[in-house]
């Protein structure tokens, strides 16, 4: 099995970038997450809140998507995790300019979480290694979304370009927590979808599963990986 690594940035790695990381490497709801197809997901902070752990109301509304989550410790942005990573998710826009000007040569392969769910999404399964139910390597077709993404952006139509940005809470409340999961997990959605290769969705209406429980922030089930090649700290 080919492998890949996606790293997700957003400002102090508690809230946005951990978010997205868990919801892609784990899956979400009924659709499979990609650890088990070689891709390793990690995630830092630009000014990140070292050693903290995820918000505890982020970590609840993730939960409660059917996101299983491990150990997290926000994590400072750094120039051998950008190297490694075949794609870099952020946040914002300003997060991609932090991830240039540390590694120049890095902005060809770093788009917002709206960007690259959005240019994904235009280009289809097909286009990134064959149709639904295919046989198609996961890290390949990453490596190929990468490739011609940025042949798309001529396609898409935003009103502004702050549309691209994941906005962070406007105040610290379960409801906003809530929104933000709901919109950054409809992103992590799309770009699951054109990524797994074995995509399983409910097919009909099913009753609905008891909330799973949630796992205190602070001392959750001990399931870390190694962050990267190049490191031990916790997979965020």
């Amino acid at each position: 099995m080919d492998t890949a690594t996606i790293l997700v940035v957003c400002t102090g790695n508690v809230r946005r970038s951990p978010a997205i990381e868990a919801m892609l490497r784990e899956g979400v709801g009924q659709i499979g997450g990609l650890a088990r197809h070689g891709i390793t997901v990690i995630s830092a902070g630009s000014e990140a809140l070292e050693g903290y752990d995820m918000d505890p109301m982020i970590a609840s509304e993730v939960a409660l998507a059917g996101t299983r989550l491990a150990r997290h410790q926000a994590y400072p942005l750094d120039v051998a995790d950008i190297e490694s990573a075949d794609l870099i998710i952020t946040a914002e826009r300003s997060h991609r300019s932090e991830v240039a000007r540390l590694v120049p040569s890095a902005v060809k392969r770093t788009f917002t979480l709206v960007e690259i769910a959005a240019l994904g999404d235009l280009l289809g399964r097909t286009a990134l290694g064959g149709p639904a139910g295919s046989e198609a390597d996961a890290a390949t077709r990453l490596r190929t979304l990468v490739q011609l993404a940025p042949l798309q952006k001529a396609r898409r139509r935003i009103r502004r370009p702050a549309d691209d940005d994941l906005l962070d809470l406007r105040k610290r409340s379960p409801r906003e927590a809530r929104r933000l999961v709901t919109e950054a997990r409809g992103h992590v959605e799309k770009l699951l979808q054109v990524l797994e290769p074995s995509l399983s969705l409910v097919s009909k209406p099913q009753r609905p599963a008891p909330a799973p429980a949630i796992p205190a922030p602070a001392a959750p089930a001990d399931t870390t990986q190694p962050r990267s090649v190049h490191s031990t700290r916790s997979a965020g």
